[in-house]
């Protein structure tokens, strides 16, 4: 905490200048990334656009590939949505983003936009909330928070840990938040930078949301925080208008589910259109991150019994995918957990079921889909969506045991490094402008080095030319590196609230 503290002084001592130049405009931000909250920001897309008309241009950051596909991409851009890989923009501008909750603060500061409505993506909103961003609250001060039904407790560490008088004060439920960053660029820094500390600060808070009223409080800009708490219902906050009328659904704990039940929405009227929305994305999008190997060779068996297969690799929403045997006699070896101890197949409407059983439930639902995988959901909570494949059906996915997927610039490093501009010899002239061109790609893919190295042995150059291209293809790897270094998708999350650091109002 003491190398924070000491970052914190000096933003303070020297916060960076607003660039004015970068931002222009009103606009929504959200982000999503993987499957669960994909669905989640399409129905939230689909109520924003669809039902309350809303023209406001929508953002929709993530953290790269492996969490959104090009096919999920085509899918918001065709709704009028602007998909943005943070990834690319780390590149220009560095940070640390741990996950999810991190990458928050970082979309809303490099939007493009000056005033940002920040909805997370399993909020749905009851009214048109472009309205918020002319109301007297968020105007007098740039910056309008939602409360939350728990409150920091003064004797919480992360008050002296940042150098802020400890207080006894509301909590603030960050899935929506109305900044003008004209006014509070300085604040939204401090957030960055608490969200990059995020193994020091989450220790004391529940995860991104304190971490924008706390950068208020250092930054000593004006804030306000709705008066009104949210009511909670089944789980879920439902935040309030100026008035005291239900305004945002914030599905806390019934996150969106592609297949299988889902609970309805506070506003009785708006659940037909979420389920119209979800139905249309069944109808257009599989569930699955899917990107297309380099090659087109697919190979698919027939599948076999179930237990003649045994092995299966068994992927749910809300946790890792493991590896899945079933035994004989309703057994389950490894990847057994307390909620998958035995299963079952039963005949139900003339079709299979594949049923898993706790030690005192039964817990998961799977239906069988033509392409010999089984597909379905939990019963009750946990809810969960679930999807069992036979191993070696899923070892012929593209990328079924890849850390990452990588974007190649093969034939934009070739169309670059086309003989012709070598010639006539070495160009100084030349030389810059392959620099900036190569920089630029080195931005949007991943391999650009490496496709760099692979051309240049194809060519018979001068020395000069080697050694130059040589020295620019070492400077893009390391540049390359840094980039990709700055992203992660496996940040810790805590599920409960520590009572020593908060009071539940209700």
């Amino acid at each position: 905490m003491q190398d924070l503290r000491a970052c914190i002084e000096e933003r303070l001592r020297r916060p960076p200048p607003y660039p004015q130049e970068r931002f222009a405009g009103r606009g929504i931000v959200t982000c999503a990334g993987g499957r669960r909250y994909f669905t989640c920001v399409w129905v939230l897309i689909w109520v924003l656009r669809r039902v309350h008309h809303s023209r406001l241009p929508i953002q929709v950051w993530h953290l790269g590939r492996n969490e959104m596909s090009e096919a999920m991409q085509l899918l918001l851009e065709e709704e009028g949505v602007e998909v943005v890989n943070a990834e690319t923009v780390l590149h220009r501008y560095p940070s640390t983003i741990a996950g999810g909750w991190p990458l928050k603060p970082y979309a809303i500061a490099h939007s493009r936009f000056r005033e940002v409505l920040f909805l997370d993506a399993d909020t749905v909103p009851l009214a048109d909330p472009t309205a918020i961003l002319d109301w007297d609250i968020y105007r007098r001060s740039g910056l309008l928070l939602w409360p939350d039904i728990i409150e920091l407790r003064t004797g919480n560490p992360i008050w002296t840990n940042l150098g802020l008088e400890p207080r006894h004060c509301v909590s603030v439920d960050s899935s929506v938040i109305a900044i003008d960053k004209a006014r509070s660029f300085g604040t939204l820094d401090l957030a960055i930078l608490l969200n990059e500390n995020w193994k020091d600060v989450y220790k004391y808070l529940h995860g991104d949301k304190d971490t924008f009223l706390l950068a208020a409080l250092l930054a000593g800009g004006r804030h306000e925080v709705m008066e009104l708490r949210p009511f909670y219902i089944d789980g879920d906050l439902i935040q309030r208008d100026r008035d005291g009328n239900p305004f945002f659904h914030h599905r806390t704990g019934s996150k969106w589910k592609l297949f299988g039940p889902n609970q309805p929405v506070v506003a009785a009227e708006l659940t037909l259109h979420c389920e119209e929305a979800l139905a249309e994305l069944r109808r257009r999008w599989t569930g699955a991150i899917f990107h297309a190997p380099d090659r087109s060779e697919l190979a698919r068996t027939q599948v076999a019994e179930l237990i003649a297969l045994k092995r299966f690799r068994y992927d749910t929403s809300n946790g890792q995918g493991r590896l899945f045997e079933l035994l004989p006699a309703g057994s389950i070896g490894e990847g057994r957990t307390d909620l998958e101890q035995h299963w079952a197949v039963v005949e139900r409407d003339g079709r299979l079921v594949l049923q898993f059983y706790s030690g005192s439930r039964l817990v998961v639902e799977l239906l069988g889909q033509p392409d010999g995988s089984w597909r379905g959901a939990s019963l009750g909570d946990p809810g969960f969506e679930a999807r069992l494949v036979a191993e070696k059906e899923w070892q012929t996915w593209p990328h079924a045991n890849g850390e990452r997927v990588c974007r190649s610039a093969e034939d934009e490093v070739a169309a670059l490094l086309d003989p012709v501009l070598f010639a006539s010899g070495f160009d100084r002239d030349v030389e810059q402008e392959l620099q900036a061109a190569l920089s630029l790609l080195n931005r949007l893919f991943d391999d650009v080095p490496e496709q760099m190295g692979a051309k240049l042995a194809t060519l018979p150059l001068p020395q000069s030319w080697c050694t130059a291209l040589e020295a620019l293809a070492q400077t893009l790897r390391e540049t390359r590196d840094a980039r990709m270094a700055r992203s992660s998708r496996d940040i810790v999350t805590p599920v409960d609230i520590n009572p020593h650091h908060y009071t539940r109002v209700f």
